[in-house]
């Protein structure tokens, strides 16, 4: 739908079509036919071209069709309406996806306002051959203030998760993904798999999951930002709400147990020690708990009406956890079940799980290292990596780091840092992220800074740097990838897998899978000789 009619006689500017335009805004609404229209009329005021990008609306069977009030709309950019049976946001939203046009797809809700350089600011978040995908902020209407508590509490969540993600040498993560503001390559999206429609909550988190494990980028950009009011005003549709995220993150966690942070029963490990009998309760016997969750929200009502308002937003918190594991719970199907999975958390997962952990990855490291070294993983090899390698007890101090880091010791992650550093002259920064089996043949001058991602197998032929080059980001380096001696990799780049890194070339550009960066700046060819070595 391109063009629209207004009142008899009116003559409606044709809209321009852009045969491929750079970025596609993809909107699900659903009953919300005002709210839609004031969101498609900030569209019309943004800094970028309206050429440049299309909106994609997809009504999910709104009681009253959104289509004949966006008829009437003359705006400056392409417009499409597509309507479908009620089927969910995420059927919506991956409807929209899959009709977008442009290669960059940016996800909003219907709710939203947004400032005039909305679009822009995400575009430009995604250079040519980057992979990233871009979190955008989430600000309170100031309209919130008039709603209930427990709309003001998501609204104060958002702020601490925005708090939480700020920063030079702050990393997003797939699982902080949230479809009221992101922006991805569709081609990732679509290669990832797309939305789980199966899931009817959180299955933006499941996709975020996905797309990093696909060596996606993830960024947080908190200037391009979205507004957001609310016109959820009922108390037990909350309640509701949180019981069935409950139910459906123990399903993503089912789908992804190596990644303990989609896990609902982390909140019985992380919130206050104070809360955690509450939590317990609701989890032992949901039905007979329900008294304590209706008295500690009261609590905190009494607290927003006497202007304890962090008081009021910890009892509301507590409040929801205890309904979200009651989801959780269920889900189960049983106690015996629910403790299992809270047994699972603790051993693979959460604090009590570091020394597990520690150990699997000083094995998964000790053999690599002795393959690397001595082309095979017998005792006598395996012991002699350990006893002698420089490059393994590089490894073995990072995997003390990482645990101290994981038990909220940061105190010891710095003192193994600074031994690292002075021992064995490798500097390896707070939170670089290491994968199994890298090995440092020579460690003498290696610097892998910042938030650099290391995958598996990676080798380092010593004097290395992995850093930035203009504070604009680190590199991520894909799996079995070798960095030849002296050579610098730097920025926000990506290195493909398997790929090989010249001695002394200077890489400021990401290099494909299968490839050899040679020179100053590096020069990208395919590699010959993909055998394994």
């Amino acid at each position: 739908m391109n063009a629209a009619s207004g009142a008899p006689g009116a003559v409606v500017p044709p809209r321009p079509v852009a045969p491929r335009p750079r970025l596609s805004v993809v909107v699900a609404t659903y009953n919300r036919a005002d709210l839609i229209q004031r969101l498609l009329a900030q569209f019309a005021r943004q800094t970028l071209a309206p050429s440049q990008f299309e909106v994609v609306v997809v009504d999910d069977g709104s009681k009253e069709p959104v289509a004949p009030h966006l008829e009437k709309l003359s705006l400056p950019y392409t417009l499409r309406v597509q309507t479908q049976a009620n089927a969910g946001a995420a059927a919506a939203r991956h409807r929209g996806v899959i009709a977008a046009q442009g290669d960059i797809v940016l996800i909003t809700d219907d709710d939203m306002q947004v400032a005039e350089d909305f679009l822009a600011l995400h575009l430009a978040r995604h250079p040519v051959g980057s992979r990233n995908v871009v979190i955008g902020g989430i600000r309170p209407d100031p309209a919130i203030s008039d709603m209930p508590l427990f709309e003001r509490w998501y609204a104060w969540l958002n702020n601490r998760i925005a708090a939480s993600l700020s920063g030079p040498k702050r990393r997003a993560h797939g699982w902080q993904l949230f479809t009221g503001n992101v922006s991805f390559r569709r081609e990732d999206y679509v290669a990832a798999g797309g939305f789980d429609k199966t899931l009817g909550q959180s299955e933006d988190i499941e996709l975020g999951v996905r797309l990093e494990k696909a060596g996606c980028r993830f960024e947080f950009a908190a200037q391009a930002h979205v507004l957001h009011g609310s016109d959820h005003t009922s108390y037990e549709k909350w309640l509701k709400r949180a019981h069935r995220y409950g139910v459906f993150d123990s399903r993503v966690a089912d789908k992804h147990p190596d990644v303990p942070q989609v896990d609902p029963w982390r909140f019985l490990f992380e919130m206050n020690p104070l809360a955690r009998p509450l939590l317990a309760a609701a989890v032992l016997a949901p039905e007979a708990s329900r008294p304590l969750t209706e008295a500690v929200m009261a609590a905190a009502r009494r607290a927003d009406a006497a202007g304890q308002t962090k008081l009021a937003f910890m009892g509301t918190s507590v409040t929801y956890a205890m309904e979200y594991l009651r989801g959780a719970r269920a889900e189960a199907g049983s106690l015996g079940r629910a403790l299992g999975h809270v047994g699972r958390y603790a051993l693979t997962g959460g604090k009590p799980g570091q020394v597990l952990k520690l150990a699997q990855a000083l094995k998964a490291d000790a053999l690599e290292a002795a393959r690397a070294e001595h082309g095979h993983t017998g005792v006598k090899a395996v012991a002699s990596m350990v006893l002698m390698s420089d490059g393994f007890r590089v490894l073995a101090l990072q995997r003390l780091r990482e645990a101290a880091r994981g038990l909220g010791v940061p105190l010891g992650n710095h003192a193994l840092r600074v031994a690292q550093t002075a021992l064995l002259g490798v500097e390896i920064g707070k939170d670089v992220e290491l994968g199994e089996g890298v090995y440092f043949v020579h460690s003498l001058g290696t610097v892998v800074g910042g938030d650099a991602k290391v995958g598996d197998r990676v080798r380092f032929y010593g004097n290395n740097t992995v850093g930035t080059a203009k504070d604009d980001g680190y590199p991520v380096i894909e799996d079995d990838v070798w960095v030849g001696a002296g050579a610098r990799i730097l920025g926000p780049i990506t290195i493909g897998a398997r790929s090989r890194i010249g001695a002394n070339a200077v890489v400021l550009q990401d290099v494909p899978p299968d490839s050899v960066a040679v020179g100053i700046p590096a020069r990208i060819i395919a590699r010959r000789d993909t055998d394994d070595e």
